[in-house]
């Protein structure tokens, strides 16, 4: 199997990041992506991003299941604006997955304060939610889960929230039967604690194949690491890369798996 975890920047980078998809549609079987803005306006753009991104992506992958999963309501996140809108937007994840996959369970749960919480005069409160689905692969279970950590204006350092984080991941994915991989933009450090919290139990494929960096030539940062992908013991990895594409602020994580 095939499946491509990418923060998708809001669609900032709208038709590089659509080829993208369509030239992978065929032979992946699961996207990940980050950052995906949804709306039943007539609104399509606004401050650089495109606001109907998911219902765009959702044209071009027919053969995909989707999944979406909102913790930011009427509030175009990334704008830096201190107001919320006034028309119906959602911002948050979205998994597409192959409809030859047998979907068994998906939903999503808070890993850092909750829906409806956020003051858009502090970006430091927007909520954070994974998103996961499970499925049967030739008789085996897997479980995907789909996360864009918290964001902190002072850095990607460990902070109680995100040691938090780390630990209500572990605890959800200790509980699901079967293999596991754990992908997204989780806005950290490779060497924190809350890293390492994660590496426990899981692989970290970010420092297995030394990647040297997640971020694109769009970053302003200095920040080499933001995304990774973790996976359980009995995954078998056949290949992972992130190659320098230049579809966002952030590299896609591609990984073949058995």
């Amino acid at each position: 199997m095939k499946l491509i975890s990418l923060n998708i920047w809001g669609g900032k980078k709208f038709k590089s990041l659509i080829n993208f998809i369509r030239n992978n549609s065929k032979d992946t079987d699961i996207f990940c992506f980050q950052e995906v803005f949804d709306t039943d306006s007539n609104i399509n753009e606004s401050a650089g991003f495109r606001l109907n991104i998911y219902n765009d992506i959702s044209k071009i992958l027919p053969n995909h299941h989707r999944y979406f999963a909102s913790c930011v309501e009427n509030y175009i996140t990334g704008s830096f604006q201190p107001n919320f809108i006034d028309f119906n937007l959602f911002w948050g994840l979205a998994i597409f997955i192959n409809k030859n996959l047998k979907v068994t369970s998906s939903g999503d749960f808070f890993v850092f304060k909750k829906s409806g919480t956020f003051n858009p005069k502090d970006l430091n409160t927007i909520p954070r939610n994974a998103q996961y689905l499970s499925f049967v692969k030739d008789n085996k279970k897997f479980t995907v889960c789909n996360l864009h950590g918290i964001w902190q204006n002072d850095g990607k350092k460990d902070s109680p929230s995100r040691i938090s984080q780390s630990n209500k991941i572990n605890g959800f994915l200790d509980k699901q039967k079967g293999e596991k991989v754990l992908c997204g933009d989780l806005n950290l450090d490779i060497n924190t604690q809350s890293i390492k919290i994660l590496e426990k139990n899981m692989s970290n494929l970010i420092k297995n194949y030394n990647i040297s960096t997640t971020r694109s030539k769009f970053f302003p940062g200095n920040d080499k690491f933001a995304d990774y992908t973790f996976v359980s013991s009995g995954i078998n990895v056949i290949d992972f890369k992130v190659p320098n594409i230049d579809i966002s602020d952030h590299l896609p994580m591609i990984l073949e798996f058995s």
